[in-house]
């Protein structure tokens, strides 16, 4: 890809990158998948991470083929996050807040994209102090097409009013890595649970371990 000119606005992933959500979620539906009894595995829960939950879901009634046992645990799986997130709080990636502050110290625009739905987006900002943080937030329900599809970042970019080649998208899965490529979109990889393979080096401009290090990468970018 082309070495990226000024960055003038960042599009944020949420779910893996923002916040350490992967773990939470997987927790979540193990405790409930014990309750009632299905074998939802940590091994089947990694191949669905980076998908919308309709993916899941479809996959969960087609795996399990129990329709009663699958549709409580989407329900209160569900349900279960937003206790534990409402009592717990969430852990926030390391790096983020670093580079949140930066961007809005440069005046670069922020927005999260999302797959989660906006219910769900707006009970972790609100949990964790980040409201009006962001200049708008584009979730999965407000789109007709999951990532890999590039609908939502191309929604997310078309309110900016800054060129594709001002913006970078920041993703952790590779379902959000093809789409941000789809989009048109630079876009730097900072993986969570699933390590890059060799797609993701090829549609990438970095993989980098932290959200330290794209701050750094940005202010380097914005003084040439």
């Amino acid at each position: 890809m082309e070495i990226l000119k000024k960055i003038e606005a960042v599009i944020f992933d949420m779910d893996g990158l923002i916040f350490d959500t992967e773990t939470l979620y997987y927790r979540a539906n193990q405790e409930i998948s014990d309750e009632i009894g299905l074998d939802f595995t940590y091994d089947y829960y990694l191949k669905y991470v980076g998908t919308s939950d309709e993916e899941l879901h479809e996959n969960l009634y087609r795996d399990f083929k129990d329709e009663e046992k699958v549709a409580h645990l989407i329900q209160e799986g569900r349900k279960r996050v937003e206790e534990i997130v409402r009592r717990d709080g969430l852990i926030i990636k390391e790096g983020f807040m670093e580079l949140l502050n930066y961007l809005e110290e440069k005046n670069i625009k922020k927005v999260v994209a999302s797959s989660n739905l906006k219910e769900m987006i707006h009970l972790f900002i609100e949990r964790e102090a980040l409201t009006g943080r962001f200049d708008y937030i584009v979730s999965g329900d407000e789109v007709k097409r999951a990532k890999p599809d590039p609908e939502i970042f191309e929604k997310a970019w078309s309110g900016l009013g800054v060129a594709k080649e001002n913006t970078l998208i920041l993703e952790d899965s590779i379902n959000g890595i093809r789409a941000a490529f789809d989009a048109g979109i630079d876009v730097i990889m900072v993986p969570d649970l699933i390590p890059p393979g060799e797609e993701a080096v090829e549609k990438t401009l970095e993989i980098y371990e932290n959200l330290t290090i794209v701050k750094a990468y940005i202010d380097q970018q914005n003084k040439r």
